[in-house]
């Protein structure tokens, strides 16, 4: 299936208000107040789900808890992804306990640091590790996903170790552009650029 990243994002914003939607028990939404909660238009969010082949909208709109189904079943959203988190600084040790990761199907079931020190300092149910142990652990434990919350200048290597140790996709906090092989997903997460952007615009 051919989709566009663009529709991919769009998509994925709406099945995260639908899920919000189904744990309220908020049973039906129409395509215009669903394209509205995701900043797009009725036009696009109709493109958007007919384009995965989705259909059922009535004359009370989408069914919630279907249309958050079909989504999921076509984009494997519903599937449960094993995550790592590689840096645990204050942003990474925040992400570590992250319980909306849990909701939204994603487990996070290791972290890494190159600092043996900080990893007996920090208090979490989840299990750390050194950062050499990186190839043996996502392997063992059957890890999809990679988090990166480390300083820019070691992105690149801890990407690197990543991707050698068999992670599909990859999320780069690191505020540094990296390179990744075609082949793996990958998304940057750059606050302060984010803030950049809304600055730029206020006046």
């Amino acid at each position: 299936m051919d989709i566009s990243n663009k529709t991919i994002e769009r998509i994925c914003r709406v099945f995260g208000v639908l899920n919000a939607l189904g744990k309220s028990n908020i049973e039906f939404i129409s395509s215009r107040d669903l394209a509205e909660t995701t900043g797009t238009t009725d036009y696009s969010l109709r493109k958007d789900i007919s384009s995965l082949g989705v259909t059922g909208y009535t004359r009370k709109g989408y069914n919630v808890g279907s249309l958050k189904e079909a989504l999921g079943n076509k984009l494997a959203l519903n599937k449960r992804r094993k995550a790592c988190i590689v840096g645990l600084g204050r942003l990474g040790t925040a992400l570590l306990d992250y319980e909306k990761f849990q909701e939204d199907g994603f487990e996070i079931v290791a972290g890494f640091d190159n600092s043996v020190n900080k990893l007996e300092r920090i208090k979490t149910h989840i299990e750390v590790f050194a950062d050499i142990y990186i190839r043996e652990i996502i392997d063992k434990k059957g890890i999809e996903l990679g988090i990166i919350a480390v300083p820019a200048e070691h992105a690149q290597d801890v990407a690197d170790d990543l991707i050698d140790a068999g992670v599909k996709g990859i999320l780069n906090f690191a505020p540094v552009k990296i390179i990744i092989p075609a082949n793996i997903m990958y998304q940057d997460m750059d606050f302060t650029n984010a803030l950049r952007m809304i600055a730029a615009r206020l006046d």
